[in-house]
C-alpha cells in the first residue's frame, strides 16, 4: 500500500463507519446498490472473530479506506468480501485486501473442524473493474454470473393471480413459522449451483435481523403446506426508502402454475402499500428455473452485473 496507509482489525463500535464506508464504495460502481446498515454488520462481526476475520484499511489522517472480512459459508466454502472507499482508489488497498483474505482463509481452512478438507474461497466482484482483474491475475476463475435488477412503482401495477388451491399471508415471524420457510426455500433451491443449501441458523442470520418485518413476506400456501414464498426487506436507495427481494422460492409441486410471478407481484404491491417507490433483487443469470426472465417480464432492469469469482485452497 502506499506509504501511511495501513490495516487493522476494526473496532466494535466502527460499525457505523464500516457501513458508510461499504455503501460508498458499492454506489459508487452501482448508484441503485442498497445501504446496508450498522445493525447488518454488528450481526455479521457477532459470528466472526473480529479481531481475526476482518480488516479496516486506514489512510494517513486515520481515517477509514478499506474495509474486508471472511466468512465461513459452510465447512468447505469460505467468502471473502473487500471495499476500497472511493478517493483512495489506486493506494494498494484493494490488492492489500484480497492478499489478506486469501492468507486469512488458509488459515481458517486448515484449523478443525475444517482441517484435512479441500475448500474454496469465493468473491462477489462487479466485473469488468478493478477487483475483477485482481482476482484473475491471482488465479480466481468467473464460475457464475449475478444481476441486480430494480423497477419502479410508481403508476399502477397489476394484481398477481393464484393458481388454484392457493392462500396467501403473511409471516408471523415465530421461530417454527421461518423454518418452515426456510424449508420452503432449501428445497426450492436444491437445484442451484452447487445444490448445497444454508442450514436454518445461517439463513436466519443472514435473513433475519433487528428491522426486518415479516409482515413484509408473502407465503402462498397450499393444503396447509407452504408452497412458496418471498421474503422482502427495506432497504435505502439514493437516500430513499426502497424494498429487497431477498427470496423468492417455489417449491417444486408448485411450478409452472404462475405462483412465482404471483408472489413476485404480490411483494411488489406490499412494498407500494408502504409507500416505498423502487423495488430491486439479485438473481443468477444462469437460474435453471429461469428466474431472470420471469424478473426481465416483470419489468425490472438490469443495473449491475456482478461475478462469481472462486479459487481452491489446499487441504491441510
Amino acid at each position: 500500500m502506499r506509504e501511511g496507509y495501513g490495516t487493522r482489525a476494526p473496532r466494535a463500535e466502527e460499525a457505523e463507519q464500516v457501513a458508510a464506508l461499504v455503501h460508498e464504495a458499492e454506489r459508487s460502481q452501482d448508484p441503485t446498490a442498497g445501504a446496508r446498515t450498522p445493525a447488518e454488520f454488528r450481526a455479521v462481526w457477532s459470528r466472526l472473530d473480529l479481531a481475526r476475520d476482518a480488516r479496516v484499511a486506514t489512510a494517513p489522517d486515520g481515517a477509514l479506506a478499506g474495509y474486508a472480512q471472511v466468512d465461513v459459508v459452510r465447512p468447505g466454502r469460505l467468502h471473502a468480501d473487500g471495499y476500497t472507499r472511493p478517493g483512495h482508489l489506486g493506494t494498494g488497498i484493494g490488492a492489500a485486501l484480497i492478499d489478506w483474505s486469501g492468507d486469512r482463509a488458509r488459515r481458517l481452512a486448515s484449523t478443525a473442524p475444517h482441517a484435512g478438507a479441500p475448500a474454496t474461497l469465493l468473491h462477489y466482484v462487479m466485473l469488468d473493474g478493478a477487483a475483477d482483474r485482481m482476482l484473475r491475475a491471482r488465479d480466481y476463475r468467473l464460475v457464475r454470473v449475478h444481476q441486480r435488477m430494480r423497477r419502479s412503482l410508481t403508476g399502477p401495477l397489476p394484481a398477481p393471480r393464484w393458481p388454484e388451491g392457493v392462500t396467501v399471508r403473511p409471516c408471523d415471524g415465530t421461530p417454527e413459522e421461518l423454518r418452515r420457510v426456510h424449508a420452503c426455500a432449501e428445497e426450492a433451491f436444491a437445484d442451484r449451483y452447487e445444490g448445497v443449501g444454508r442450514p436454518f441458523e445461517r439463513w436466519s442470520a443472514d435473513l433475519v435481523h433487528e428491522r426486518t418485518d415479516p409482515a413484509l413476506w408473502v407465503l402462498a400456501e397450499r393444503a396447509g403446506r407452504i408452497v412458496g414464498v418471498a421474503v422482502c426487506d427495506l432497504t435505502t436507495v439514493q437516500g430513499a426508502p426502497s424494498g429487497e427481494v431477498c427470496q423468492l422460492a417455489v417449491a417444486r409441486e408448485a411450478r409452472r402454475t404462475g405462483l412465482g410471478k404471483a408472489l413476485l407481484l404480490a411483494a411488489f404491491a406490499r412494498f407500494a402499500d408502504r409507500g416505498v417507490t423502487t423495488v430491486g433483487l439479485d438473481v443468477d443469470s444462469e437460474s435453471p428455473t429461469g428466474a431472470h426472465r420471469l424478473y426481465a417480464g416483470a419489468q425490472m432492469a438490469v443495473t449491475a452485473t456482478i461475478g462469481q469469482f472462486e479459487r481452491g485452497l489446499p487441504a491441510r
